[in-house]
Protein backbone atom coordinates (compact mmCIF):
# COMPACT_ATOMS: atom_id res chain seq x y z
CA UNK A 1 0.00 0.00 0.00
CA UNK A 2 1.34 3.44 -0.92
CA UNK A 3 2.23 5.70 1.99
CA UNK A 4 -0.22 8.54 2.42
CA UNK A 5 1.30 11.98 3.09
CA UNK A 6 -0.83 15.09 2.72
CA UNK A 7 2.07 17.26 1.52
CA UNK A 8 2.58 14.86 -1.36
CA UNK A 9 -1.13 14.83 -2.22
CA UNK A 10 -1.19 18.62 -2.32
CA UNK A 11 1.74 18.68 -4.77
CA UNK A 12 0.50 15.76 -6.92
CA UNK A 13 -0.79 17.24 -10.18
CA UNK A 14 -2.81 14.15 -11.09
CA UNK A 15 -5.09 14.56 -8.05
CA UNK A 16 -7.82 17.17 -8.34
CA UNK A 17 -8.36 19.07 -5.12
CA UNK A 18 -10.29 22.04 -3.82
CA UNK A 19 -9.99 24.09 -0.67
CA UNK A 20 -13.30 24.53 1.08
CA UNK A 21 -13.76 26.23 4.44
CA UNK A 22 -9.97 26.20 5.12
CA UNK A 23 -9.70 22.44 4.53
CA UNK A 24 -8.46 20.58 1.45
CA UNK A 25 -10.78 18.08 -0.20
CA UNK A 26 -9.53 15.54 -2.73
CA UNK A 27 -11.44 14.03 -5.65
CA UNK A 28 -12.03 10.47 -4.44
CA UNK A 29 -11.67 8.85 -7.89
CA UNK A 30 -8.21 10.40 -8.28
CA UNK A 31 -7.25 9.13 -4.80
CA UNK A 32 -8.41 5.61 -5.66
CA UNK A 33 -6.38 5.64 -8.88
CA UNK A 34 -3.30 7.14 -7.19
CA UNK A 35 -3.33 4.71 -4.25
CA UNK A 36 -4.59 1.76 -6.31
CA UNK A 37 -6.96 0.72 -3.51
CA UNK A 38 -10.69 0.53 -2.92
CA UNK A 39 -11.89 3.71 -1.23
CA UNK A 40 -15.55 2.78 -0.94
CA UNK A 41 -15.46 3.08 2.87
CA UNK A 42 -14.28 6.70 2.79
CA UNK A 43 -16.85 9.31 3.87
CA UNK A 44 -17.40 11.76 1.03
CA UNK A 45 -19.30 14.91 0.19
CA UNK A 46 -20.12 16.45 -3.16
CA UNK A 47 -18.21 19.61 -4.03
CA UNK A 48 -17.84 21.56 -7.28
CA UNK A 49 -14.66 21.10 -9.31
CA UNK A 50 -13.68 22.21 -12.78
CA UNK A 51 -12.74 19.68 -15.45
CA UNK A 52 -11.81 21.12 -18.85
CA UNK A 53 -13.61 24.39 -18.04
CA UNK A 54 -16.79 22.55 -17.01
CA UNK A 55 -18.00 22.63 -13.42
CA UNK A 56 -19.09 19.28 -11.99
CA UNK A 57 -20.14 18.19 -8.52
CA UNK A 58 -17.97 15.22 -7.57
CA UNK A 59 -17.33 13.04 -4.52
CA UNK A 60 -14.55 14.49 -2.39
CA UNK A 61 -12.97 13.64 0.94
CA UNK A 62 -10.58 15.23 3.39
CA UNK A 63 -7.19 13.72 4.16
CA UNK A 64 -8.45 12.54 7.56
CA UNK A 65 -11.50 10.89 5.98
CA UNK A 66 -9.24 9.06 3.54
CA UNK A 67 -7.01 7.83 6.37
CA UNK A 68 -10.02 6.61 8.37
CA UNK A 69 -11.45 4.83 5.34
CA UNK A 70 -8.16 3.07 4.65
CA UNK A 71 -7.99 1.86 8.27
CA UNK A 72 -11.51 0.45 7.93
CA UNK A 73 -10.41 -1.50 4.86
CA UNK A 74 -7.35 -2.89 6.66
CA UNK A 75 -9.48 -4.49 9.42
Amino acid sequence: MKPLVEKILLKEASIHKVQYDTEWFYFIDDIAYYLKVDVSEVDTIYLPMFFEDQQEFVKCATFDDILRGRKELEK
